[in-house]
């Protein structure tokens, strides 16, 4: 059930926790990493390159985890803990739009795909993140396919840097 953030600061009960307007939860590894915590977990916890990629006012941008991403894969999650668009505040929905219309070209310029595919399933973490992966031209597979190739699309750190630096590069000059 989604509360708006004016009622859990006056909710006695309520399991956020954390400074307005993020009201993080403890038991969400997103909340736990944006708040600089260790979530227990191998993939989240290992070092990710060269910080967020953008910081906005309601989203976080930062590369995806790299044993599970091939490089320029991004990962756009809430600042709030909220579970998916139909949580949103109309704030945050028109941020999310103003973001993707500049970040998708970014990541489209910096990995050379004309592709980017979107994934959302907040199964795992249930805080809003959304991924988008750059769909390289090469083989075979299409859609679901190449999402869930086996082994799993990975990155080196030094590979992710890179594309972290040229993925903000082109994002600020759309600003």
């Amino acid at each position: 059930m989604f509360t708006f953030p004016e009622a859990l600061a006056s909710s006695e009960d309520s399991a956020e926790i954390g400074p307005p307007p993020f009201y993080h939860r403890p038991d969400c590894n997103i909340c736990r990493q944006q708040d600089g915590l260790k979530t227990g977990s191998e993939l989240l916890d290992a070092p990710r390159p060269h910080g967020y990629i953008v910081e906005g006012e309601h989203f976080l941008v930062e590369h995806a985890p790299l044993k599970s991403a091939s490089a320029g894969t991004v990962i756009v999650e809430a600042r709030r803990h909220l579970l998916d668009f139909g949580e949103m505040m109309p704030t945050e929905s028109a941020e999310l739009g103003s973001l993707l219309h500049r970040l998708v070209p970014a990541v489209k310029a910096a990995t050379g795909v004309e592709r980017v595919y979107y994934l959302a399933l907040m199964e795992r973490a249930a805080h809003f993140h959304l991924w988008l992966v750059p769909k390289k031209n090469e083989g075979q597979l299409r859609g679901l396919e190449y999402m869930a190739q086996q082994p799993p699309l990975t990155a080196s750190l030094s590979d992710a840097e890179a594309m972290s630096q040229k993925i903000r590069a082109e994002f600020e000059p759309s600003a």
